[in-house]
């Protein structure tokens, strides 16, 4: 069972999101991008991949009492190297860093430095790297300007990826959900 710990954005936000997002769908190469589902699109804290449950949802549940809500926005956009294509997350990011590490530490997740974003798209390995250098550069000048709405990040979910198949996107199953009640503390 694949596990990894995530804040959902709120449908209004994610509605905001998909209207910024239209025009990016009519870019030349964009055919060849595989778009996440708005019903897929997550902030993730921390994956754990085949773990163990329970041991998670002891911690997450500590780690969500320590924590308090967190006002984010999502904003800009920009891709990674291997084709994943983003939109960033602004607001209480010391706060957020702070949920991550802990969320990553119940894991004893190795990966990457932190950087907070939501994936929106996948590129496909057949499309050139120039194809995709071009599509990049008109992403990011489309989505660049884009900042959207604040909304409180009030809790934690455990979620559980099921994969699609072949050309069809993973689906997520919240496993648990952990309000976050911690002491209040905002770093703008």
């Amino acid at each position: 069972m694949r596990l990894f710990a995530a804040l959902l954005p709120p449908p209004e936000a994610l509605d905001e999101l998909a209207a910024a997002l239209r025009p990016l769908r009519r870019l030349p190469g964009a055919d060849d991008v595989r778009w996440t589902r708005p019903e897929g699109r997550h902030v993730t804290l921390a994956f754990y991949g085949d773990a163990e449950q329970e041991p998670l949802v002891r911690g997450l549940t500590a780690l969500a009492a320590a924590h308090a809500p967190l006002r984010l926005s999502l904003a800009g956009g920009g891709g990674f190297r291997g084709g994943t294509l983003w939109t960033g997350v602004r607001g209480d990011l010391t706060a957020l860093h702070a949920l991550a590490g802990a969320a990553r530490a119940l894991g004893g997740a190795t990966e990457h430095a932190y950087r907070p974003h939501l994936s929106l798209a996948r590129v496909s390995r057949r499309m050139s790297p120039r194809v995709y250098e071009e599509l990049l550069t008109s992403y990011e000048d489309l989505l660049g300007a884009f900042s959207g709405r604040t909304w409180t990040a009030d809790r934690v979910r455990l979620l559980r990826s099921v994969p699609g198949g072949h050309g069809i996107a993973n689906q997520y199953v919240t496993e648990a959900t952990y309000p976050l009640a911690g002491p209040a503390g905002r770093d703008g």
